[in-house]
């Protein structure tokens, strides 16, 4: 069981990016669906402590009992989503840091573009510890710690992981917009514990993702000159609004200081271009189709050297909901590329 004594918590929402909202979008930022009886069964135990898989199944059991309190469907269980989300809280559990970067400088997007990701991802972050070793360059030297596959996490520790955010006060409520945000439809929890002598660290992630289809790229890397495509299929009703290309400065490692000075993040500020299906600028690049009642595309992005310049790429494809009364567009993937 986890014990948490003395224990530091700190926790990052996702800030909206202002220009989404000027796309009349919402943007905001791991494990297995539960059915009804299952989750019933799991929120009416009393106390007790909880393997991690367990525990993961009773975070989104939270997750879903706040969403249902407020009028939203539930979320299912992504393994895609969890299986990023575990590398990322294993990497701050053992390290001792709390960032949406990695100790290689990747942010969400791109950390579950390479786990196989096929929607979009926003994420929310937690950590904790207890005893003397708590952990960052600045903290004696703390050093890594060692993953305890074993542990038993409290069910008061991850109720209280959730309550925390789902308690947040505008303007600082960034975690709980990101669980109450209506377009999600999938969750991935990452859970880890580590240890020390006496110490021990628990990290948490909650990823949340838009599964409304498949959008897939070529590589996760190409040199410029080179061409890559990303395709998809969108779910029925769906029709494709936009695919829009950003361009960020590619990742680099960070040290523990720098994890600790970042804070929330968003999508890069550098737009290169925005296709819109049967606009000329759009002809030669994407093309849109139908197949069984589903709106397919692919979209070719040709890196000339005389135009591209290294970098980290962001392709958000956004599409048109069938609903009449909705007014705002739905973003349905974010992959990455890094060209270099």
């Amino acid at each position: 069981m986890l014990k948490l004594k003395k224990n530091t918590v700190k926790g990052r929402g996702f800030l909206t990016p202002t220009f989404l909202f000027a796309w009349a979008a919402a943007f905001e930022c791991l494990c297995v669906g539960l059915p009804g009886t299952a989750s019933d069964h799991l929120l009416a135990q009393a106390d007790t402590d909880l393997s991690i898989a367990d525990a993961k199944k009773y975070m989104i059991t939270l997750i879903n009992r706040d969403r249902k309190a407020n009028g939203l469907k539930e979320v299912t269980g992504d393994e895609t989503a969890e299986r990023a989300g575990n590398l990322h809280s294993d990497e701050m559990a053992k390290l001792g840091y709390l960032s949406h970067w990695n100790i290689l400088g990747r942010k969400p997007d791109q950390r579950y573009c390479a786990a196989g990701g096929t929607g979009f991802v926003m994420e929310n972050g937690h950590l904790e510890f207890s005893g003397f070793s708590s952990g960052g360059e600045e903290e004696g030297g703390a050093g890594e710690f060692s993953l305890d596959a074993d542990a038993k996490v409290s069910k008061k520790t991850i109720e209280g992981i959730e309550t925390g955010f789902i308690n947040e006060q505008p303007p600082n409520d960034g975690h709980r917009r990101n669980i109450l945000d209506p377009d999600h439809t999938k969750v991935g929890i990452g859970l880890s514990v580590t240890k020390k002598g006496d110490s021990q660290r628990l990290a948490c992630v909650q990823e949340f993702v838009h599964d409304y289809g498949k959008v897939e790229i070529s590589a996760q890397s190409v040199n410029v000159g080179d061409s890559f495509v990303v395709k998809g299929s969108l779910d029925p009703g769906l029709t494709l609004q936009s695919v829009d290309l950003f361009r960020d400065e590619l990742p680099k490692p960070m040290t523990l200081k720098e994890l600790e000075e970042t804070y929330s993040y968003g999508p890069p500020e550098q737009r290169i271009t925005t296709y819109f299906p049967g606009a000329p600028a759009a002809v030669d690049a994407l093309s849109v189709t139908s197949n069984a009642g589903r709106q397919e595309f692919s979209c070719r992005f040709d890196t000339d050297k005389a135009l591209w310049k290294p970098g980290l790429y962001y392709v958000y494809v956004w599409a048109r909901p069938g609903d009449p009364g909705r007014k705002t567009n739905l973003v349905v993937a974010s992959k990455t590329i890094e060209v270099r």
